[in-house]
């Protein structure tokens, strides 16, 4: 699919974390709510009831995996899924092969898995668990990456060693 985003209806994460990434987007999406509309409109009125084919917040987020895949045979291989609203982008990680209790950290650099290149965003690092697996959430102004500009997110080990890498698709990279 080189040159295009990636659309997936719907997430094929690994191991467990199927059961977290829902609640981490529902908390993020309700976290996203503007009180201070609410509370200058004056008092509260009955809400009207959805109707049926209304998009819901999901439907207008724009959902985007990058697969990660493992760099000088670390063994650690995952995803990263972007999920872009106008203004904010969040990137969920998820990633197998991971040491345990090992923290990895992760960032999105500008450049190319291929070619390299800076920093221009750190990720919540991802924390191994017994089992070799890991996830990591962060929320992000969608202003802080630039469509024409390509950009790769990049896993680390503890030391630095990057052992997980994905170019971005539609961020430069065609």
């Amino acid at each position: 699919m080189e040159g295009s985003l990636s659309f997936i209806p719907h997430v094929t994460p690994m191991a467990n974390l199927h059961r977290v990434t829902p609640l981490i987007l529902i908390s993020f999406l309700a976290a996203c709510g503007d009180d201070a509309t609410q509370e200058a409109s004056g008092p509260e009125t009955p809400e009207s009831p959805v109707l049926e084919g209304t998009a819901s917040p999901m439907d207008t987020m724009l959902h985007v995996t990058i697969p990660l895949t493992a760099v000088g045979g670390s063994g650690v291989t995952g995803e990263a899924m972007a999920m872009h609203s106008q203004d904010v982008v969040m990137v969920i990680l998820e990633l197998d092969g991971l040491t345990a209790g090992m923290n990895h950290p992760a960032h999105i650099h500008a450049g190319t898995c291929a070619a390299g290149g800076p920093v221009a965003v750190p990720l919540t690092p991802v924390t191994g668990l017994a089992n070799g697996t890991g996830a990591s959430t962060t929320s992000l102004d969608a202003d802080e990456l630039r469509p024409s500009q390509s950009y790769f997110i990049q896993v680390h080990a503890g030391d630095g060693t990057p052992v997980a890498c994905g170019d971005m698709e539609g961020h430069g990279n065609s």
